[in-house]
């Protein structure tokens, strides 16, 4: 039940905010600003979720938006609209396959692909990139 309602919230509140943005059909936006999490029909989806928005001010300490591709359908932090073809965009430009999680830099390469949902380790992973490095330092 407590899953539900920060789902809830969270969708919400990302659905309220989302009027002022640009609709989103591909992540070449966010390139020098965010990094990206993507994850693919994570068969934990829920929980996935329930992790992140736990982690939000982490997330947004390291400046990440992530992605939940599940079918057809997109759960993320962005707070504005996505196309109804964005999952699929994004499934045949990162080649990204079910169950996967990637990390996108801030440069937009990828910087790791995992077979298994691990949001510890691109934690982990983030903070010894020597930008996100230099971020904490200043």
């Amino acid at each position: 039940m407590l899953y539900q309602a920060i789902l809830f919230s969270l969708l919400w509140s990302l659905s309220v905010q989302a009027s002022g943005l640009p609709t989103l059909s591909d992540l070449s936006r966010f390139r020098w600003e965010n990094r990206l999490v993507l994850i693919d029909n994570d068969k934990n989806h829920t929980e996935t979720l329930t992790w992140l928005v736990q982690k939000n001010a982490e997330v947004n300490g390291r400046d990440i938006l992530w992605f939940i591709l599940h079918q057809d359908s997109v759960a993320t932090n962005y707070s504005g609209k996505i196309t109804s073809d964005f999952a699929s965009q994004v499934r045949q430009i990162y080649r990204i396959g079910q169950s996967q999680m990637l990390l996108i830099g801030k440069d937009g390469g990828v910087k790791s692909r995992l077979d298994q949902v691990d949001l510890q380790a691109i934690f982990t992973e983030i903070d010894a990139m020597p930008m996100r490095r230099r971020e904490m330092r200043d």
